[in-house]
């Protein structure tokens, strides 16, 4: 036995595993990195909950990404994108803390700026890349019960008596995602 039949018979495996790679980069998955106000967060994307369409110009995209450790307990993010490629003009970030159950942090176009750096389909996947920068703001647990109840007690049809939360929240958020594209 020669040194190289050794190194043939071990490079084989290797040889199998790097031909493999290029197959496991076109998974669906993805990473969510930024932060709440001065709270730095790092949220893996769940690909099975997370998806896009691209018909023509139009693309329709959303993620749903989770920390599951921290000081914060478990946090989630969704993120939707809508509208016309280069520059969809309709978002939606969504970010609720597990330790506070019905309170949501809400931002959209309106408060919020979205810099997309690819938004690519290629063989099923979507690549999505971008940057989400602005303000959330607090959606208290009795808001979110009047927007599903409209009828409940201290909603005005669908409204919470009183007015709107004023509490806000800086955000910064990159995201580096391959999504299942969708029909």
């Amino acid at each position: 036995m020669t040194i190289f039949s050794t190194m043939r018979r071990a490079g084989i495996p290797v040889l199998a595993c790097l031909l493999a790679l290029p197959a496991l980069a076109d998974e669906p998955e993805g990473l969510v990195t930024g932060s709440f106000g001065d709270q730095p967060l790092e949220l893996i994307v769940a690909p099975e909950l997370s998806g896009a369409t691209i018909i023509g110009n139009y693309a329709d995209a959303s993620l749903l990404a989770a920390q599951m450790e921290g000081d914060q307990g478990p946090v989630n993010l969704e993120l939707t994108i809508n509208g016309e490629l280069p520059a969809p003009g309709e978002m939606a970030l969504t970010i609720t803390f597990a330790r506070d159950m019905g309170r949501n942090w809400t931002g959209d176009q309106d408060s919020l700026t979205l810099t997309l750096e690819e938004f690519t389909p290629g063989d099923g996947i979507v690549a999505l890349k971008g940057t989400l920068t602005g303000q959330v703001s607090l959606r208290p647990a009795n808001e979110t019960r009047c927007a599903l109840i409209p009828t409940s007690p201290g909603c005005n049809n669908g409204q919470v008596s009183g007015g709107p939360s004023s509490e806000t929240r800086p955000v910064t958020f990159s995201f580096d995602t391959r999504l299942e594209e969708l029909d």
